[in-house]
């Protein structure tokens, strides 16, 4: 893969912190979830990825590399910094994949934004509204401001990876648990924007939005997923016409550190 290329771009009265690495002359831009870094993608599906693609990561505002914002935006508001994003990189229309809340926004880009997405590859997520699948009770635990003040970043992590990962993943895998602790400690989510994102994920409704999706789309849901049920995955892609389905079994919320080669070889498919 060629060297990490590094930029900021203004989106509004923010700068958005993103790299361009990878081969090939099709755009691939990733959109991370909740409290996520640009880095939090991991280097197997990124590595594998980016020897057909070019590959564009960014850190969402307030986030990683991105200069601390203030709170009080939406989804929108995120999608809206990807657009920014690509137009840094000159990229007029670009595949587009995000896992969890990077879902959320890459639905809104699909249609708001809809000439600048080729194909959409939506994981982890759902369209928000009164028809979601809650969590499970464990996941709840995650967002709990009083357990979070209590926790060292270790510990908040290894909770969240015994919550939405597979079960004995976290044991299994122990060299994923280090390097993305390497990332926490790098570049610590501040509560702030954290908060500001959950915020903007409990006040987007996309149920209809979604209805509106041309592209061609592919969903895809890990069988443990305790935080974004699997069943959230079956509803959405019902709702995009001409949109496949695939579940991940034994794996959770995580798929790009889960099943990174399966699932770098089944974008890759879809994409070409």
């Amino acid at each position: 893969m060629r060297a990490i290329r590094n930029g900021v771009t203004r989106s509004g009265d923010v700068d958005i912190a993103y790299s361009v690495e990878g081969e090939g002359e099709a755009t691939v831009l990733l959109i991370m979830g909740l409290g996520g870094r640009a880095a939090d993608w991991g280097r197997t599906f990124i590595g594998a990825l980016g020897r057909r693609h070019r590959v564009v990561r960014f850190d969402h505002r307030g986030v990683g590399q991105s200069p601390k914002a203030p709170a009080g935006y939406t989804l929108r508001d995120l999608a809206g910094d990807a657009v920014a994003v690509l137009d840094a990189v000159g990229a007029a229309r670009a595949h587009v994949v995000g896992i969890s809340m990077g879902g959320m926004i890459a639905q809104i880009l699909a249609v708001e934004h809809a000439a600048r997405v080729d194909h959409l590859v939506l994981m982890a997520t759902h369209f928000g509204g009164k028809e979601v699948v809650p969590p499970h009770p464990e996941a709840m635990r995650l967002f709990d401001p009083v357990e979070i003040g209590r926790r060292d970043p270790e510990a908040q992590l290894r909770l969240t990876f015994e919550v939405i990962t597979a079960p004995s993943f976290a044991e299994r895998s122990p060299e994923v648990f280090s390097e993305i602790l390497a990332n926490v400690r790098a570049a610590p989510t501040p509560a702030s924007s954290f908060y500001a994102q959950l915020q903007a994920i409990l006040e987007s409704d996309r149920s209809d939005l979604v209805r509106r999706i041309t592209q061609r789309t592919l969903v895809i849901h890990g069988s443990e997923d305790k935080l974004i049920p699997p069943a959230n995955g079956t509803r959405l892609t019902e709702r995009i016409k001409g949109a496949n389905f695939m579940l991940f079994q034994d794996c959770g919320h995580m798929p790009p550190w889960e099943k990174p080669k399966a699932l770098s070889r089944l974008v890759d498919s879809f994409l070409r």
